[in-house]
């Protein structure tokens, strides 16, 4: 409404001036509008071209990965996740005050690697999707259902198995991997995973 009465007055002092000859009332109102409605087709397509330029560049850097980075991106974050997801098992049902935290240790070191993986996913234009897979999923479930020393025996045979898989994948990517990016990560974790691996060894022992 200010706009429009701005336009108003500096339009009755150019009037005034003699600078230009007075128009219509009614075509003054048409020229305002059309105005307008350029100024809001203008700004959906700018939107429109930015959102265009997102996706071309997430799927140029999508395109720019080899085979075995993306592959290794999905192979972790099926680790992550499901160590995380053993990790809030252990807390809750383990007997061994070791198993429970190294427990809350894959909790909260997953996590915050899971995270930084989604980062990395999106910052290289791959979709990232942070679940279990189906066979993860029996997996959880048949660790839902054992108790007792069955489930700290057997739940740390796997954290175990699982880590010495893992450890294999990440310092197969800080080795090979072409991207910096995913060389970085991969070499950060080869480090945490090394100390999960160490822990449930140890932590194993103890369960026996």
């Amino acid at each position: 409404m200010q706009r429009l009465q701005s336009i108003a007055e500096t339009a009755a002092d150019l009037k005034c001036e003699g600078r230009f000859a007075p128009a219509p009332e009614s075509l003054r109102e048409s020229r305002i509008v059309s105005h307008y409605r350029r100024t809001y087709e203008n700004f959906h397509i700018c939107s429109f071209t930015l959102s265009a330029l997102s996706i071309a560049t997430s799927a140029i850097a999508a395109d720019a990965l080899s085979r075995e980075d993306k592959e290794f991106l999905k192979n972790a974050a099926e680790l992550g996740v499901t160590e995380v997801e053993l990790g809030k098992l252990a807390v809750a049902k383990a007997t061994s005050a070791e198993l429970k935290a190294l427990g809350a240790r894959l909790v909260a070191d997953h996590t915050a690697s899971n995270d930084e993986l989604i980062a990395l996913a999106v910052s290289k234009g791959v979709e990232m999707k942070l679940e279990p897979t189906s066979v993860g999923k029996k997996m959880l479930a048949d660790f839902k259902a054992k108790v007792g020393a069955e489930f700290d025996k057997e739940l740390m045979e796997h954290v175990r198995k699982d880590h010495e898989k893992g450890l294999r994948t990440f310092a197969d990517a800080a080795a090979d991997s072409k991207d910096a990016d995913i060389k970085a990560f991969a070499m950060k974790n080869v480090a945490v995973m090394k100390e999960h691996h160490q822990l449930s060894t140890g932590a194993a022992v103890h369960a026996h």
